[in-house]
């Protein structure tokens, strides 16, 4: 198979008719590929050979894309496409990219120490940032002007401020970061900036459809060089409900600093916490761990009906309040700890024998806290929701849940607390099992990491730069007339769309003049002149509806595709 990455400066792929070919520049050949070929030559610059069979093993067979990285590999041991190149040539000699300058927009300003964080979104933003730092120069937006480390700087930035805008728009940015796509503060930055946006959806759904209706109001605004980071597959499949183009959700999972999680000997932890706490049942008694905020989508309720059917388990949760809960007579086994700082937490999840997380709150698209856990060398039980069984994999039990098309008080199903509690009660009486799903956990914990999270969003930034560059070159514009007719054989005036072969430059790159055309088809390709393409698509949906509205942009896209070449 392939070993990527690999250099493809030397090569130009393009089309002739339906037929695609690639360019080797550097032995002057030209080969027909099919196109999987031509997506994996896009990707294969920036991913490992894994990482492209798993982007797009989503959308081909995943033994077709092995097969097509076989015979690529195949091609370089015979000297074509990529071995051929004179590396002790200086002109060819592979040059080390030059740093991206990004530019990160959040909604508080920066710091540097994140011990007291709570939510996940914050934490895994920071890490990220954090991480990004080591490959590309970062200007944080912040409340002044302050040099934090070599790469990144903070720079005082407020939204309404004018001169700050200006002088934001003058520093030629490769990208701009944003913390979550629920800054909607931001949506005018799209058209100052001209530089690709990258920004993530962490919470996909909730809070009565204003989640998914702010990301709709992002999606209908970029440009075809801005990207959604998604961290599973959960949150493409659930925009995908709504929309076309499901390419430009880009999974990239989050991380864990495996230094600050990881296993330490489990009844030395036990002891420790239970001293701590002053409960000394939690040294001598199978213990369930929860961490997350103690609140009723999150679970809250469930765990503790679990606990209930469990008397004999000591059920040991940290939360930074409880909440409703506080004010209602909690079972007996069950410990509340105060909030522990994030840089204290290893010890207190390592009492854990095993994690519980019944959460059913529509924002669950990957739960950091459950891979921070796993990193202990936890084994986790979580409901079968959004982006939690794609962070578990075979590390733990996924249970079974009953899952709503739409939230109800930001709840996106329910899961039962009797097959939770048996789901407990399995680890906790059969060590074997529970010990090899601890090890598994840890394990699987240890391929999320920051570092390469930040490796695959730069990545997609550069991606995204070259896309840019060449939507900036020249397009076609067709003009469009809508015109009645006589429908002989019905008898009755009717309309149509005329595409004519007229461009701004007055060429004519079709054969005929003027081409009879679908109302739908002549008003996308009217609006395509003045509107993004997301933008026609909301309003082709709400004319002609999503499966209509799909096949119209697949005519107009493939159309512009073939003459704008």
């Amino acid at each position: 198979m392939l070993v990527c990455p690999k250099s493809t400066s030397h090569l130009h792929k393009f089309r002739q008719g339906n037929r695609m070919y690639v360019a080797d520049l550097s032995q002057c050949l030209v080969l027909e590929i099919d196109n999987i070929v031509w997506e994996i030559l896009d990707l294969c610059s920036y991913f490992s050979s894994e990482e492209i069979i798993e982007k797009l093993g989503n959308k081909y067979d995943t033994e077709l894309v092995i097969a097509a990285l076989n015979s690529l590999a195949t091609m370089d041991q015979q000297g074509l496409l990529f071995s051929n190149l004179d590396i002790s040539s200086p002109a060819l000699e592979t040059e080390t990219p030059q740093k991206l300058k990004i530019l990160v927009l959040q909604r508080s300003p920066y710091t540097a120490d994140i011990t007291l964080a709570t939510g996940g979104v914050s934490v895994a933003h920071h890490n990220l940032v954090k991480s990004l730092g080591v490959y590309a120069s970062l200007d944080v937006g912040s409340d002044r002007d302050e040099r934090f480390n070599e790469s990144v700087q903070g720079i005082r930035f407020q939204v309404d401020d004018k001169s700050a805008l200006l002088k934001l728009m003058a520093n030629n940015y490769d990208g701009v970061l944003l913390e979550s796509h629920l800054e909607n503060r931001f949506f005018s930055f799209l058209h100052c900036i001209d530089a690709p946006f990258i920004v993530p959806i962490y919470s996909a759904r909730g809070h009565n459809g204003d989640v998914i209706n702010t990301g709709l109001v992002w999606y209908a605004a970029m440009r075809p060089f801005d990207a959604f980071l998604v961290p599973t597959n959960s949150v493409k499949d659930l925009y995908g409900r709504f929309v076309c183009d499901k390419d430009i959700f880009h999974t990239i999972p989050l991380g864990v600093d495996t230094n600050k999680f990881y296993p330490l000997e489990k009844q030395k932890a036990k002891n420790e916490i239970a001293k701590m706490l002053n409960k000394p049942e939690i040294a001598t008694s199978p213990v369930v761990g929860f961490f997350s905020r103690f609140q009723p989508e999150k679970g809250a309720g469930i765990y503790i009906k679990i606990a209930k059917l469990l008397p004999n388990v000591c059920f040991l949760m940290t939360a930074p309040t409880l909440n409703i809960y506080a004010h209602q007579e909690l079972p007996p086994n069950l410990i509340c700890a105060p909030q522990q700082p994030r840089d204290q937490l290893v010890r207190f999840l390592n009492a854990f024998d095993v994690y519980c997380f019944p959460s059913m709150v529509g924002e669950e698209t990957f739960g950091l806290a459950l891979l921070e856990t796993m990193a202990c060398g936890i084994p986790p039980i979580v409901p079968k929701l959004d982006g939690l069984p794609e962070v578990v994999g075979d590390a733990g039990i996924v249970v079974t849940a009953q899952t709503y098309d739409d939230e109800i008080g930001s709840f996106a199903g329910t899961v039962s607390p009797n097959v939770m509690a048996d789901a407990v009660n399995t680890l906790l009486t059969d060590e074997k099992t529970r010990l090899a799903l601890g090890q598994k956990a840890r394990e699987r914990a240890l391929t999320f990491t920051w570092d390469k999270t930040a490796q695959n969003v730069i990545a997609l930034f550069r991606r995204l730069k070259r896309i840019q560059q060449l939507e900036n070159g020249y397009k076609r514009h067709f003009g469009i007339s809508f015109v009645p007719y006589l429908n002989n054989r019905r008898k009755q005036i009717e309309s149509r769309a005329i595409l004519n072969n007229i461009t701004l430059q007055k060429e004519r790159p079709l054969m005929k003049d003027s081409y009879a055309q679908s109302i739908e088809v002549g008003l996308a390709l009217a609006l395509l002149r003045k509107h993004s393409r997301h933008e026609v698509e909301a309003v082709l949906h709400h004319l002609y509806g999503q499966d209509r509205a799909q096949a119209t942009l697949e005519k107009v896209f493939g159309l512009e595709e073939s003459v704008n070449g």
